[in-house]
Protein backbone atom coordinates (compact mmCIF):
# COMPACT_ATOMS: atom_id res chain seq x y z
CA UNK A 1 0.00 0.00 0.00
CA UNK A 2 2.90 2.53 0.36
CA UNK A 3 2.91 2.59 -3.47
CA UNK A 4 -0.73 4.07 -3.18
CA UNK A 5 0.54 6.36 -0.59
CA UNK A 6 3.01 7.54 -2.74
CA UNK A 7 1.16 8.02 -5.87
CA UNK A 8 -1.36 9.77 -4.11
CA UNK A 9 0.69 12.11 -2.48
CA UNK A 10 2.39 12.76 -5.83
CA UNK A 11 -0.89 13.35 -7.90
CA UNK A 12 -2.09 15.70 -4.78
CA UNK A 13 1.21 17.62 -5.08
CA UNK A 14 0.82 17.96 -8.64
CA UNK A 15 -3.41 19.04 -8.74
CA UNK A 16 -3.28 21.29 -5.07
CA UNK A 17 -1.17 23.47 -3.54
CA UNK A 18 -0.26 20.95 -0.83
CA UNK A 19 3.41 20.08 -1.12
CA UNK A 20 2.61 16.53 -0.29
CA UNK A 21 5.78 15.13 -1.31
CA UNK A 22 7.68 17.02 0.87
CA UNK A 23 6.81 15.55 3.82
CA UNK A 24 6.84 11.82 5.14
CA UNK A 25 3.87 9.90 4.55
CA UNK A 26 1.60 9.01 7.73
CA UNK A 27 0.91 4.71 8.00
CA UNK A 28 -1.32 3.37 6.85
CA UNK A 29 -4.05 0.43 8.26
CA UNK A 30 -6.92 -1.14 6.38
CA UNK A 31 -9.48 -2.64 8.95
CA UNK A 32 -12.98 -4.17 8.55
CA UNK A 33 -15.97 -1.91 8.99
CA UNK A 34 -16.06 -2.98 12.92
CA UNK A 35 -12.18 -2.34 13.06
CA UNK A 36 -12.83 1.25 11.39
CA UNK A 37 -15.99 2.01 14.52
CA UNK A 38 -14.06 0.80 16.67
CA UNK A 39 -10.70 3.11 16.38
CA UNK A 40 -13.24 6.05 15.65
CA UNK A 41 -14.95 5.33 18.58
CA UNK A 42 -11.92 4.73 20.88
CA UNK A 43 -12.84 7.29 23.11
CA UNK A 44 -16.24 6.77 23.48
CA UNK A 45 -16.85 2.75 23.05
CA UNK A 46 -20.89 3.00 24.33
CA UNK A 47 -21.60 5.18 21.71
CA UNK A 48 -20.78 2.40 18.99
CA UNK A 49 -23.75 2.03 16.96
CA UNK A 50 -25.88 -1.25 17.17
CA UNK A 51 -24.58 -3.81 15.22
CA UNK A 52 -21.19 -2.48 15.77
CA UNK A 53 -20.56 -0.81 12.62
CA UNK A 54 -21.11 2.84 11.87
CA UNK A 55 -21.41 2.77 7.85
CA UNK A 56 -21.03 6.90 7.98
CA UNK A 57 -16.84 6.08 8.24
CA UNK A 58 -14.69 5.12 5.74
CA UNK A 59 -11.64 6.34 6.97
CA UNK A 60 -9.45 8.99 10.14
CA UNK A 61 -6.62 10.72 9.88
CA UNK A 62 -5.29 10.12 13.72
CA UNK A 63 -2.36 13.21 13.68
CA UNK A 64 -1.21 11.92 17.17
CA UNK A 65 -0.24 8.04 16.41
CA UNK A 66 2.32 6.40 14.72
CA UNK A 67 5.16 8.37 13.65
CA UNK A 68 3.96 10.89 11.35
CA UNK A 69 0.25 9.96 11.62
CA UNK A 70 -2.02 7.39 10.91
CA UNK A 71 -4.46 6.99 8.28
CA UNK A 72 -7.30 4.70 9.27
CA UNK A 73 -9.04 3.16 6.16
CA UNK A 74 -12.05 0.70 5.32
CA UNK A 75 -9.65 -2.27 3.28
CA UNK A 76 -10.60 -1.76 -0.42
CA UNK A 77 -12.75 -4.82 -0.34
CA UNK A 78 -15.06 -3.30 1.95
CA UNK A 79 -15.90 0.24 -0.46
CA UNK A 80 -18.25 0.40 -3.07
CA UNK A 81 -17.57 -0.79 -6.01
CA UNK A 82 -14.61 -3.25 -5.81
CA UNK A 83 -16.24 -6.00 -7.17
CA UNK A 84 -15.65 -4.42 -10.52
CA UNK A 85 -11.96 -4.48 -10.23
CA UNK A 86 -9.39 -7.59 -9.83
CA UNK A 87 -7.28 -5.60 -7.11
CA UNK A 88 -9.76 -3.44 -5.16
CA UNK A 89 -7.14 -1.28 -4.63
CA UNK A 90 -7.51 0.14 -7.58
CA UNK A 91 -10.68 1.34 -7.24
CA UNK A 92 -10.97 5.51 -7.83
CA UNK A 93 -13.64 5.25 -4.96
CA UNK A 94 -11.43 3.24 -2.43
CA UNK A 95 -8.23 5.70 -3.56
CA UNK A 96 -10.37 9.17 -2.97
CA UNK A 97 -11.06 8.06 0.31
CA UNK A 98 -7.26 7.43 1.07
CA UNK A 99 -6.39 10.65 -0.89
CA UNK A 100 -8.54 12.69 1.45
CA UNK A 101 -6.96 11.65 4.66
CA UNK A 102 -4.17 12.42 2.74
CA UNK A 103 -4.95 16.28 2.28
CA UNK A 104 -5.60 16.71 5.90
CA UNK A 105 -2.27 14.68 6.62
CA UNK A 106 -0.67 17.46 4.29
CA UNK A 107 -2.67 19.84 6.54
CA UNK A 108 -0.81 18.83 9.64
CA UNK A 109 2.76 18.56 7.88
CA UNK A 110 2.23 22.30 6.28
CA UNK A 111 1.04 23.28 9.70
CA UNK A 112 -1.94 24.13 8.08
CA UNK A 113 -3.95 23.23 10.80
CA UNK A 114 -2.80 25.82 13.08
CA UNK A 115 -4.31 28.38 10.49
CA UNK A 116 -7.51 27.33 10.91
CA UNK A 117 -10.32 28.28 12.97
CA UNK A 118 -11.06 24.67 13.74
CA UNK A 119 -9.94 21.39 12.11
CA UNK A 120 -13.52 20.80 10.39
CA UNK A 121 -12.10 23.74 7.97
CA UNK A 122 -9.87 21.37 6.35
CA UNK A 123 -12.95 19.02 5.04
CA UNK A 124 -13.09 21.82 2.36
CA UNK A 125 -10.32 21.14 0.37
CA UNK A 126 -10.20 17.39 1.17
CA UNK A 127 -14.05 17.05 -0.34
CA UNK A 128 -13.13 19.51 -3.61
CA UNK A 129 -9.70 17.76 -4.15
CA UNK A 130 -11.52 14.04 -3.75
CA UNK A 131 -13.71 15.11 -6.20
CA UNK A 132 -11.43 16.51 -8.77
CA UNK A 133 -9.73 12.96 -8.22
CA UNK A 134 -12.49 11.22 -9.10
CA UNK A 135 -13.04 13.55 -12.57
CA UNK A 136 -10.01 12.70 -13.68
CA UNK A 137 -10.53 9.36 -13.31
CA UNK A 138 -13.64 10.13 -15.37
CA UNK A 139 -15.08 7.79 -11.99
CA UNK A 140 -18.87 8.05 -10.50
CA UNK A 141 -18.36 9.89 -7.48
CA UNK A 142 -20.10 8.41 -4.79
CA UNK A 143 -20.99 11.59 -2.67
CA UNK A 144 -23.88 13.57 -4.56
CA UNK A 145 -23.59 17.60 -3.59
CA UNK A 146 -19.95 17.29 -3.23
CA UNK A 147 -19.85 20.81 -2.99
CA UNK A 148 -22.86 21.28 -0.51
CA UNK A 149 -21.20 18.53 1.94
CA UNK A 150 -17.70 20.41 1.62
CA UNK A 151 -19.38 23.46 2.58
CA UNK A 152 -21.32 21.79 5.50
CA UNK A 153 -18.61 19.96 7.33
CA UNK A 154 -16.04 22.54 6.88
CA UNK A 155 -17.93 24.88 9.26
CA UNK A 156 -16.43 25.25 12.84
Amino acid sequence: MDGILTALAVWLASHSAYPATEHPLPELVLLTPEGLTAEAYTDAPRMIPEGGVDDRINALYAIEDGANGVIYALAPQFVDGAEHFDDPADNPAFREIILHELVHHAQSMTGEYGRMQCRAQGERDAYLIGGRYLKSRHARDPLPNRNFWAHVYSRC
